[in-house]
């Protein structure tokens, strides 16, 4: 007999929580844009989850039914190829040869690397190309660390302390 999931109505991001407490739902790294998912949690739970339009997923997200804690999300760690440049150019020189290829970059700045999900064929070509400055690593790919999510966050902070400045953002 199949059970109806159980519909998530509230989703509270960073929850405080003790793992060994709660159940947790599994998403992979590249899994955090879709809007409506049907998963199983660890105990064995049927859930469903959406979004709205333009949301994401984060590790750490609880997920209510009812005003009931039912899971916390948790990205799952993946294979990562890690990048620690040696300098600017060396950094410049992995960028343009990564560019081209429209994969995500995520930018590890307490570590200075970069990770990329992995990819056999790459990793062959980048290892050749940087040597020792290429690791396989198991990470969690988070989209808080992904390049394209960091200067889009900057862009917008920029034209928020832009708009303060110029006294756009002030009512009349």
């Amino acid at each position: 007999m199949n059970e109806l999931p159980l519909s998530i109505d509230q989703i509270v991001a960073n929850y405080a929580f003790a793992p060994a407490d709660v159940d947790q739902v599994q998403l992979e790294w590249y899994e955090v844009h879709k809007r409506r998912l049907t998963r199983h949690t660890i105990g064995g739970k049927s859930i469903l989850m959406q979004l709205e339009q333009g949301a994401e997923w984060h590790h750490g997200d609880a997920l209510f039914h009812q005003e009931t804690l039912q899971a916390i999300l948790v990205v799952k760690p993946s294979l990562t190829i890690r990048f620690n440049p040696l300098d600017l150019v060396q950094l410049a020189d992995f960028g343009y040869f990564i560019g081209n290829r429209h994969l995500p970059i995520f930018n590890i700045a307490a570590e200075g690397s970069l990770r990329l999900p992995y990819d056999g064929r790459l990793y062959e070509q980048v290892l050749a190309k940087y040597g020792k400055s290429i690791q396989l690593e198991e990470a969690l790919l988070l989209s808080e660390d992904l390049i394209r999510q960091q200067v889009k966050s900057k862009q917008s902070s920029g034209v928020k302390a832009m708009d303060k400045h110029t006294g756009l953002n002030e009512q009349s």
